[in-house]
This record gives structure tokens, C-alpha cells and sequence, in this order.
């Protein structure tokens, strides 16, 4: 069995909505996006081929990141046009309405007029389907819980073959865990860091991964920007577009490997004697220390002490990894810590201004710098400097068994 992962993500996160292509003729949720991720999927048929591959469509609840796209299907699935494309759509109570109206609203008149649900589309309601069997498979769906939405998840079970199952968005749940204990591979929402009453997240997802390692291979979905941020360095995250293959011994490994990891550069040296004093017009920078690692990588690493200039007082320090070019800066490399006396605008400038020397040395065409969202004043700096704004990130602390998230802006100065 092969899944194409179209999406791994949800609607407020740069990764496309999460939905899944099982065989080129099975898809589960169709939210925004999907036709696009499902046209850029690595088979070879042509895009309306691909449409016409589909024969039947799972939805797991009626958010817009799940089914807003089925308006596309419809028009090549349910269209006189078409005499060979027909599906069946499994979904909660009401679908059949819910989609006709979708169609109404999203299409010409008379495009909807062309359209002939009852001859090409046959609905089934997920609460009563049963075991519903389609080709190899049988399927059956399990309430799941999503807040106040009603929400299914789906096993489909290959005939002498393995067994996959789906969540959908939930919490934590007896169905939920049915669905786990049920598959072989499972798809499983870990949206955000928080505890919620509608979704499962990526904190508590990795743990259930190592506890499942060996009896069912979990792979997170739904991911948010925050579960991401959480995941990154921890564990290795799906991608959009992966394909996975059921007969593989592991079709999924979430376990960083030395390839999955950030690398050091190859033969790096330190300018230890270049940087043993940088000197600047208010401040100099002191090399206290190199390392091998620091800050959010394993990488090489710069610390200074900030000194008054020509003088031996200290008033901060700065530390600065060297990223190698084939590496994204998912965070800061560069952190800066001034005595509250000499924490200015100006001192902060020169400093970086100080640290770009380091950077050109090693071949760095940028440094990743990080504020607070409220931080006005470095802000200014690092506008100042030229950097941009590249984006929001979420880090989570645990404090007294409670989790606490914190966000901060990285910024992006290229040189």
C-alpha cells in the first residue's frame, strides 16, 4: 500500500492542510489546497487522471482545512462530462447537503446545473456506515473528539495486508487510542504544545511515539507552526509530498538521525589569534571561550565578553554559532546580553556590527537575530541593520507540571 502525504499540516502553518492519497484512488479530507498538493504529487498521470483515479473520498469533520476543496472534485467527479468519474464520500451526518450547498455557492449556476450527485456520487454517513468494504479494504469510522464538531476517524483494514488509521482532529479519547491500537500505521493530530479539549499535541504525541515504536508506527499530523518549532531538533517530522510504503519494515522513522541533524562544517577552525580582541568605537569584543556546540545548534561557537572600549569592564557577552550555508536558521545564532546599564540602541548596533566580522570570516551570509514581540527598541536595531522580519516562533517551557509558551521574533540580516 502507498500514502501519498499531501499535507501535513493546517491551515495556520506554511505546510499544506493535512490530507492523504492511499493507492491514487482513496482520499482522506480535502481541505484548502488539496487539489494543488494532489497535482503536484510525484505520479505520472495527468491532472485530470488523477481526479478521475479517485473513487473514494473519507472526510473527518466539516472544518474548512478538511473538506473546502470537495467543491473541486465535485465539478470533475459529479459532471455528465465525465461518464467514467464517480466516488463515494464517507462523512458525518449532513454531508450530502452540506456539499450540494458548498457547490451552489462556489460554482456558476450553470456549472451546478451540469452537476448529477444521485447518478455519479453515492454518500454514506460515517455514524451509521457500519464496515463499509471498498475493494481490499474494509473501513470502519470511530467518533472521535473534537469540541463541539462531531469528528471521525477511519481504519482501513487491507485484506492480507496491513491496516491504517486516521484520528482526524481529536483529543485524547478511547477512540482515539482504538484507532492506535487498531493499525499498523497511524496518522495521529498533534496539533500545538498546548492541553486541549479539541486537539492531541506534539508533546505528548512523541512520547506515545517511543511507547508505540515496534507496534504501531505513529506519524504526526495537523501540525501548527508551534508543533513544529517544538518537533524541530527533537524528532524527524514528515514532509509534505512524502510517500510512504506499508510493506517497508518502517514506512515512517521519527528518530533524528545523523543525516536528519545539522552538521558542522567540514574542517572548520576557529580565528582564535583574528578575534582574540574586536575592537569597535563604544565597546570590544573579548573571546572568552570557543566550543564545539552552542545556542540552538551543534555547531561552533564564539563567546565574547562586550567590554567598555579600551578598558577590562565587562558589560555583556555575545555568543555566535557558525551555521553552514545549507542550513536554515530555525532560530537565533547570534545572542546578545547587556548589563541594563548599556543596554542601548547603540551598543546593541555596534555589537552585531562587530560579531558580522566573525560571520565573513567563515563564509556566513547572514545572522539570525531574536527579540521579543514587544521589543521595540531592538526591533529598531535590527531595522536599523537591514534585517527582516522572517517570522513567529513558539517555544515551550514546563513549570510545576504546566506547560508555558513563549514567542519570539527571528529576524533575518543578510550581508
Amino acid at each position: 500500500m502507498k500514502i501519498t502525504i499531501l499535507g501535513t499540516g493546517c491551515i495556520w502553518t506554511k505546510r499544506a492542510c493535512a490530507s492523504y492519497l492511499i493507492n491514487d484512488d482513496i482520499l482522506m479530507d480535502v481541505g484548502s489546497g488539496t487539489l494543488k498538493q494532489l497535482f503536484k504529487s510525484s505520479n505520472k498521470l495527468l491532472h485530470h487522471e488523477k481526479i478521475g483515479k479517485i473513487k473514494l473520498i473519507l472526510i473527518s469533520h466539516y472544518h474548512i482545512d478538511h473538506y473546502f476543496d470537495i467543491v473541486h472534485f465535485m465539478w470533475k467527479i459529479a459532471s455528465d462530462k465525465n461518464p467514467g468519474f464517480n466516488a463515494t464520500i464517507i462523512c458525518p451526518p449532513g454531508g450530502e447537503d452540506r456539499i450540494k450547498t458548498l457547490c451552489r455557492l462556489g460554482m456558476s449556476e450553470s456549472s451546478v446545473n451540469k452537476l448529477n450527485f444521485d447518478k455519479y456520487v453515492k454518500f454514506i454517513d460515517a455514524s451509521k456506515m457500519g464496515t463499509f468494504e471498498y475493494g481490499n479494504f474494509e473501513i470502519t469510522s470511530r467518533k472521535m473528539d473534537h469540541g463541539d464538531i462531531e469528528c471521525y476517524g477511519y481504519v482501513l483494514k487491507e485484506k492480507n495486508g496491513k491496516t491504517i488509521g486516521f484520528t482526524g482532529d481529536s483529543t485524547m479519547c478511547d477512540s482515539f487510542m482504538d484507532v492506535i491500537n487498531s493499525s499498523d500505521i497511524a496518522f495521529v493530530d498533534m496539533a500545538g504544545t498546548d492541553i486541549s479539549n479539541k486537539h492531541y499535541n506534539i508533546i505528548d504525541g512523541i512520547e506515545l511515539m517511543k511507547k508505540y515504536r515496534g507496534k504501531c508506527c505513529i506519524v504526526p499530523a495537523h501540525l501548527t507552526s508551534q508543533a513544529v518549532d517544538y518537533a524541530e531538533g527533537r524528532i524527524n517530522l514528515p514532509k509534505d509530498l512524502m510517500v510512504l510504503d506499508t510493506n517497508e519494515d518502517l514506512p515512517y522513522d521519527y528518530v533524528l538521525h545523523e543525516e536528519n541533524s545539522s552538521k558542522a562544517p567540514k574542517n572548520f577552525k576557529f580565528a582564535k589569534k583574528e578575534f582574540e580582541v574586536i575592537e569597535g568605537n563604544m565597546v570590544d569584543l573579548a573571546l572568552s571561550l570557543t566550543r564545539s556546540s552552542g545556542i540552538n545548534y551543534k555547531m561552533p561557537t564564539y563567546c565574547f565578553d562586550v567590554r567598555l572600549k579600551d578598558t577590562s569592564q565587562v558589560v555583556g557577552s555575545a555568543v555566535y554559532s557558525v551555521l553552514p550555508d545549507n542550513i536554515e536558521g530555525h532560530a537565533s545564532n547570534l545572542t546578545i546580553n547587556l548589563n541594563d546599564d548599556y543596554n542601548m540602541k547603540s551598543v546593541n548596533y555596534e555589537v552585531c556590527m562587530l560579531v558580522k566580522r566573525v560571520a565573513q570570516k567563515h563564509r556566513a551570509s547572514c545572522l539570525y537575530l531574536m527579540s521579543d514581540p514587544n521589543d521595540f527598541d531592538k526591533r529598531t536595531v535590527y531595522e536599523s541593520l537591514g534585517a527582516y522580519l522572517k517570522e513567529i516562533k513558539t517555544f515551550v517551557e514546563e513549570e510545576n507540571g504546566e506547560r508555558k509558551t513563549q514567542e519570539k521574533c527571528v529576524w533575518v540580516w543578510e550581508f
